[in-house]
């Protein structure tokens, strides 16, 4: 009799260890109407089903968004966000239902949704005359994302990464860009959102061997956030990673480790992002042909054992206002003098800096303009091919890159282009440009087709 109580005991015992390892991070990203090509009929451990998706592709018909989805464990809610718009629904019944009541639009690419104290946010975003870092939070009761207002917030500021832990939100390298300006400045570290203070402090990222804001490639670097990491993957040149690197955050910590076993980045090209605790599950497409691939799991609690920790986050000392000295009553007087002369001089001064800001940008574009001008160049040859199945041969003419004598070169020339031009037109249009399609009559050859316009 003693035995059978001990091992019932024992057996209640491990259900509630079971139970309090359930995960508390559920996150789904759907990139417009290609979850269709998914052989799964749920998510979320059978709490999304596919009708979901049929009922946003019903509203945004005319134009597919990518759509974020959250589950929120403890009080048991699910919400879908439209990124790039500022809709927001709630999902019971199997049915979707909108909470945002008005019908605002762009400013909000790429945005990090997060949950915070059954509240949910906003951080950052990306519109087409805009990169910002502005917090906004979901107001229930008007159905509308407010405007929350934190000190030394930084302009024009866009994170590559974004992930939440206990204390706030850490938002890792990005740009400051302003195409008004013109400005594209790269940040090399990043800040910490502090969410007690509601102050933007800014980091650093100690790491001895390498820095990793060399790794970052235009389009080719991607961070993704699970339960207890920040999951960093990068496509870089450097032969000494490998040609990939991954890189965990841990976010509780800011423990920096780098993963030394097989890698690849077939995560970069899923149509799905699924995250459960700290798995991540997408679609591994072998040839890039969006046809055949199949699900695959990362599970980051294994990653980590097979890493080694290289360095932290270390946040740095907010700055502070100084005190005012005992001759302050005599500011306003000092600046009634120096008013005038100080607006002669910046007027001189702003003329000066016009030239030769104006010399700069002839004699010395930024990079990243010089990109986009040669994809913009590179979409107007496509264009003319709208529909076209392509060889390799006559798809390396319009890409430019005909001349390159060496194989492999050309082959990782190529892919990054139709990466880039993928990944910016199936952000606005919700479908990839170029897609491959093998050759019926030899397999080991593939055409390259052009879309324009979704065929579905």
């Amino acid at each position: 009799m003693l035995k059978r109580i001990l091992i019932f005991l024992l057996g209640i015992l491990f259900s509630l260890t079971v139970h309090a390892k359930d995960p508390e991070f559920y996150r789904l990203r759907i990139a417009g109407n290609r979850w269709e090509i998914v052989n799964r009929e749920s998510f979320f451990e059978g709490r999304v089903t596919r009708s979901i998706f049929n009922q946003l592709d019903s509203i945004y018909k005319d134009n597919p968004l990518s759509y974020e989805l959250i589950y929120s464990p403890k009080p048991q809610s699910l919400k879908v966000y439209a990124h790039c718009s500022f809709d927001f629904y709630s999902i019971r019944d199997n049915q979707i239902i909108k909470d945002y009541k008005y019908a605002n639009r762009g400013y909000t690419c790429g945005s990090l949704l997060f949950e915070r104290n059954n509240k949910y946010h906003t951080l950052g975003g990306l519109g087409l005359w805009n990169s910002h870092s502005d917090l906004m939070q979901f107001d229930s009761l008007k159905g509308s994302w407010e405007f929350q207002f934190i000190q030394n917030q930084p302009l024009d500021y866009f994170p590559l990464g974004m992930y939440q832990n206990s204390k706030g939100i850490i938002a890792l390298f990005g740009n400051y860009k302003n195409p008004r300006i013109p400005k594209i400045e790269k940040e090399n570290a990043g800040y910490f959102v502090d969410l007690e203070k509601k102050a933007w402090v800014p980091l650093k990222i100690e790491v001895d061997e390498f820095e990793i804001s060399d790794l970052i490639e235009p389009n080719l670097s991607y961070f993704y956030e699970t339960q207890d990491y920040s999951f960093f993957v990068s496509r870089t040149e450097k032969a000494a990673f490998g040609w990939i690197v991954w890189i965990l955050f841990e976010k509780e910590t800011g423990k920096i480790y780098l993963f030394e076993g097989t890698k690849d980045d077939h995560i970069f090209i899923s149509p799905i992002h699924e995250f459960i605790g700290n798995k991540i599950n997408y679609i591994k497409y072998l040839n890039g042909d969006y046809v055949d691939g199949e699900e695959v799991q990362i599970d980051l609690d294994e990653v980590k054992k097979n890493s080694r920790e290289i360095g932290k986050i270390v946040l740095l000392e907010p700055t502070t206002p100084t005190k005012k000295s005992s001759t302050s009553s005599f500011l306003p007087w000092l600046g009634l003098v120096l008013l005038p002369l100080g607006f002669w001089a910046g007027i001189q001064l702003q003329k000066r800096t016009q030239k030769k800001v104006n010399l700069s940008l002839e004699n010395d574009p930024p990079q990243e303009n010089v990109q986009e001008e040669k994809e913009e160049e590179i979409l107007d040859h496509l264009l003319a091919h709208n529909g076209e199945k392509l060889s390799t041969e006559a798809f390396d003419q319009l890409l430019g890159i005909h001349e390159i004598s060496n194989f492999d070169s050309k082959r990782i020339k190529r892919s990054r282009l139709i990466k880039s031009l993928n990944k910016q037109y199936e952000e606005k249009n919700g479908f990839p440009l170029i897609t491959r399609i093998k050759n019926p009559d030899d397999k080991r050859f593939v055409f390259y087709k052009i879309t324009f316009k979704n065929e579905s």
